[in-house]
């Protein structure tokens, strides 16, 4: 059991320091023991022993270092009205001045703060000062409000509202539970009832910690559920969470006094090298992984799982018989551009986390490849990975596969039943790709299963907890889906907790060349730089895969399919076709001034207006051509590109010198 020590100026308030002691046993309960000890009684000298301390203002606060071995282990008590209060103070009619009567000015002061924080505006409240009583401050104020001090009060006010003793505030009583490490379930349950007893301003404190203790609940739920021994540690790898199988693996119920050296040899533990082969803990063999947990470039912690040696190798034989394999890795994702690089990185974050996953591209970006990867870079990588693609099945049979069915569930149905995917890919990872594309009814069990972890078959009335990481993919615009009603908004903020977004390829053009070379392997070496140039002026609406379609092609036909032919003609063809040697060189001399030419980035623009296409970089090679033969001169900043003499004679007689349809461009 904890110890506390209260520590007070003296005990002249007896029945006040008794409330305080009681209020704080009703949160405790039998987890602390509470002594009161008064500062007027102690000697110069003395020293106290306590895990804790509890000073009930600022100068008790003050005097506490002189008598404490730790001044760290203090929290200064502050103090909140019940909630009760509230109702007695509405009933005050409006613009009334009222005195708040308590057993300090200082505290008096505090009980007035607290009461216009939380929003009571409609009365003049004043902080009583004893010292000012005989100045005829007072004698105007025919009400009074006071915390069980009504012997205080002046004699001339006979309308007393007595609103008892203040209750410790809640604040305070988090700050103990913390230092005491008692972070248990039954003193939290306390301090919710807690919260909902007095009146505070920290709204935002009080939901914060509701919310978070409601999603620590949650995530609990599903961890001590898992097959997996779970430990969060922080960077010094003293633990900060053990879930109930790494206790089970450790043979210790007390989280509190768990040291992982004591379990897994240091050097295993520190290594930035994974474990291929099983540790030994206690006589269990146990397969060991550790991720390290980043605050921007900080190591905030690790993330250690271990697995039972024989359970993952039943695991694996059952996951190889069914096909329930995730085959490839962020290794396996060949690239060259810096926007995928990024959504490698970010997805290897993500890895590190068990939360919903949603994959957003077009089709053809490498959606599973990336929810694979994700897959055998989590902790769950020695579990089964289960992909169900959402649109090839029609509703009622994609219902049955994902969630299975008892036996005679419907017409047709094994006569054994079946179990669902979800099931199967329990301790694993589920990837649902084409989202998008699932009914209303489904997605409206979908949204159970995710808020609750569990599935129930068609057919039973029986729910079959479940240990899952769900991923999920769509090329749809779910937002405008949600905006016209085809998709539930609950259900896409439950799936859209850490999104990825595939760039498409024609987006992402650096990566074209590596695939090709990855796609064509010795083919490779035949395709000629112009192909190359060809490819990379393509659109590719199919994305990488239809890139392996059309290596495919190539390999077999020695050639690129026409219709890209088509749509990547070179724009030398567009120019040599509109004559654009003389039209650039028109356009130079309309822009021609004395101070300034034309730029690149506005000659490209004129050439678009009439409607002829040339890439940048042919173009330099236009205008070094021209300037070699003396037509036309080329600046750096303002002066840009003007025209000559020479160009301007040209433009005027033309000749063969601006309409060389054989130059290269």
């Amino acid at each position: 059991m904890k110890s506390v020590t209260i520590l007070y100026r003296n005990n002249t308030n007896l029945n006040a320091i008794a409330f305080i002691k009681a209020n704080l046993e009703e949160i405790f309960g039998q987890y602390a023991e509470f002594s009161n000890i008064f500062i007027s009684e102690l000697n110069p000298g003395d020293k106290l022993q306590a895990d804790a301390f509890l000073a009930l203002d600022d100068n008790v606060f003050q005097h506490a270092n002189d008598y404490v071995d730790d001044i760290a282990k203090v929290i200064k008590i502050n103090r909140s009205p019940d909630r009760s209060a509230l109702n007695q103070i509405s009933k005050i009619p409006t613009g009334k001045t009222v005195l708040i009567v308590n057993d300090s000015y200082e505290s008096s002061l505090s009980t007035t703060q607290s009461f216009y924080e939380v929003g009571i505006g409609h009365i003049n409240m004043v902080a009583y000062d004893e010292s000012l009583e005989h100045t005829g401050l007072y004698d105007q104020i025919d009400i009074a409000i006071t915390p069980a001090e009504s012997h205080l009060v002046p004699s001339h006010i006979t309308n007393i509202i007595d609103i008892g003793y203040r209750k410790v505030s809640f604040e305070t009583m988090f700050k103990l539970m913390k230092l005491l490490d008692l972070d248990i379930s039954t003193i939290n349950r306390n301090l919710f009832r807690h919260i909902h007893s007095i009146v505070e301003s920290n709204s935002a404190f009080h939901s914060s910690y509701v919310f978070g203790y409601l999603k620590s609940e949650m995530l609990s739920h599903i961890v001590n559920t898992s097959k997996i021994g779970m430990v969060l540690v922080d960077s010094y790898y003293e633990p900060v969470y053990v879930n109930d199988k790494a206790c089970r693996i450790f043979q210790n119920d007390d989280k509190t006094s768990i040291r992982i050296e004591d379990y897994i040899d240091p050097a295993i533990l520190t290594s930035p090298d994974a474990s291929t082969t099983p540790i030994q803990i206690l006589g269990g063999r146990y397969f060991f992984d550790k991720y390290t947990l980043r605050l921007m470039d900080e190591v905030a912690g690790y993330y250690i799982t271990l697995q039972d040696e024989l359970d993952v190798e039943l695991a694996s034989k059952s996951m190889r018989q069914k096909g329930f394999m995730a085959k490839h890795q962020f290794k396996d994702i060949i690239h060259a551009s810096a926007g995928m690089d990024k959504v490698i990185q970010t997805a290897k974050q993500i890895a590190q986390t068990d939360h919903t996953v949603l994959i957003r591209g077009e089709s053809g970006t490498g959606k599973e490849l990336i929810a694979q990867s994700i897959h055998n870079a989590s902790y769950r990588n020695k579990y089964p990975f289960v992909a169900v693609n959402c649109a090839a099945l029609p509703d009622n049979l994609l219902e049955s596969e994902l969630f299975g069915y008892e036996p005679g569930a419907f017409t047709g149905a094994q006569s054994k039943g079946k179990v669902g995917l979800f099931e199967e890919a329990n301790h694993g990872t589920i990837f649902l790709d084409e989202i998008g594309d699932i009914s209303p009814k489904l997605q409206t069990r979908l949204l159970r299963t995710i808020q609750e972890r569990q599935v129930m078959k068609v057919g039973s009335e029986r729910v079959i907890d479940i240990d899952i990481r769900l991923i999920t993919a769509t090329n749809k615009n779910l937002e405008a889906a949600v905006r016209e009603g085809e998709f539930r908004s609950d259900l896409f903020f439950r799936l859209n907790v850490l999104p990825i977004v595939l760039p498409p390829l024609r987006n992402r053009k650096d990566d074209i060349i590596v695939l090709l070379q990855h796609f064509l392997g010795n083919d490779f070496k035949n395709i000629t730089n112009e192909e190359k140039n060809i490819l990379l002026r393509y659109d590719w609406p199919g994305n990488i895969r239809e890139l392996e379609n059309i290596s495919t092609y190539y390999k077999t036909l020695s050639a690129l399919p026409e219709y890209v032919l088509q749509q990547s003609a070179p724009d030398n063809v567009y120019a040599k076709k509109a004559n654009i040697r003389p039209t650039v060189l028109e356009i130079i001399g309309q822009n021609t001034e004395i101070s300034h030419g034309i730029g690149r980035n506005a000659l490209l623009q004129q050439l678009e207006k009439r409607n002829l296409r040339i890439s940048d970089g042919n173009l330099r090679t236009l205008l070094s051509k021209l300037e070699e033969d003396g037509l036309i001169t080329i600046s750096k900043g303002r002066y840009g590109t003007r025209i000559t003499e020479k160009g301007v004679a040209a433009l005027a007689n033309p000749d063969k010198s601006t309409t060389e349809d054989d130059m290269p461009l």
